[in-house]
């Protein structure tokens, strides 16, 4: 009976063994096949102040899993198939990625076909549980181009539109010429940079994050993400308005140097504060 148990151990252990084995090697195919997907990401990140967060986002769903480590422990793992479709996806998107030279592409194949082996190696079961961590990587993923360029021009307009207005109301003597605004001592023009694309891409992540963390329904959990939309561009609306009242009352140096280069942390402090009141909103309303 000893010597048999001893022998089940041992298969057992060797199983393991096999079975770690098998993911190493197969997570190394993984990693090299997605290479240039990897390299571009890193590259994106660290050229671009509008997803220069991407390196912080795998930090964020990793410190997730971590805090759902009780509940994976307690969730069975098993192989799924039908993630191998999502996995086959992801390594034609990156095929084609090389073939087109479409960068989107090169960048959203490899979120794609991770999640495909995951599913295929963990079970339906456990992606539940490890959805939104998930999910939350295609924070990470750069924009294409002609979605920032789309998104951009009405963006500008608004921004321009709206922090007239408003410092029409507070008695700033203003005009506006499209994206352009000037009063008797300072003029400035709203450009891509100053649209809230930029911030928008980053606080939309904030946005989810803030969302998941809500107590109660999802439809409450959407209703703070989609909420981090107009919390931006009203914010942008606000570091516009603040940018032409220290040209116009101060002078041109401080407001396009040193206040519009440092501006940025005020609007996400005013987001996220305008998040975190929203969530409390939705949590009382249920």
């Amino acid at each position: 009976m000893e010597a048999e148990a001893v022998r089940r151990q041992d298969a057992a252990v060797s199983v393991n063994r096999l079975q770690i084995g098998l993911f190493a090697v197969t997570l190394l195919f993984f990693i090299g096949f997605f290479w240039p997907s990897i390299v571009f990401l890193i590259d994106r990140w660290s050229q671009s102040e509008e997803f220069s967060h991407g390196f912080l986002v795998p930090l964020v769903s990793l410190f997730i899993l971590w805090r759902k480590w009780p509940v994976i422990r307690e969730t069975p793992v098993q192989v799924c198939r039908w993630g191998l479709p999502v996995l086959g996806l992801g390594l034609l998107m990156q095929v084609a990625s090389e073939w087109a030279s479409v960068s989107f592409l090169k960048a959203l194949a490899l979120p794609v076909a991770l999640g495909g082996l995951a599913w295929y190696l963990v079970g339906t079961r456990m992606m539940r549980v490890a959805l939104f961590p998930y999910l939350f990587l295609y924070f990470a993923v750069p924009w294409p181009d002609f979605a920032i360029e789309v998104l951009s021009v009405p963006l500008q307009h608004f921004s321009a539109a709206a922090s007239t207005m408003f410092l029409g109301v507070l008695g700033v003597p203003i005009e506006r010429d499209g994206v352009h605004m000037w009063t008797p001592r300072f003029n400035v023009e709203v450009a891509v940079p100053c649209s809230g694309i930029r911030s928008m891409v980053a606080i939309l992540g904030i946005a989810a994050l803030v969302g998941y963390l809500t107590q109660g329904r999802l439809w409450a959990k959407g209703a703070v993400f989609l909420a981090g939309i107009p919390i931006t561009m009203l914010a942008n609306v606000l570091r516009i308005a603040a940018i032409v009242m220290m040209g116009h009352y101060i002078n041109e140096k401080f407001a396009m140097t040193f206040f519009h280069d440092y501006s940025s942390p005020f609007l996400f402090f005013i987001s996220a504060l305008s998040l975190l009141g929203v969530k409390k909103l939705m949590e009382k309303v249920q």
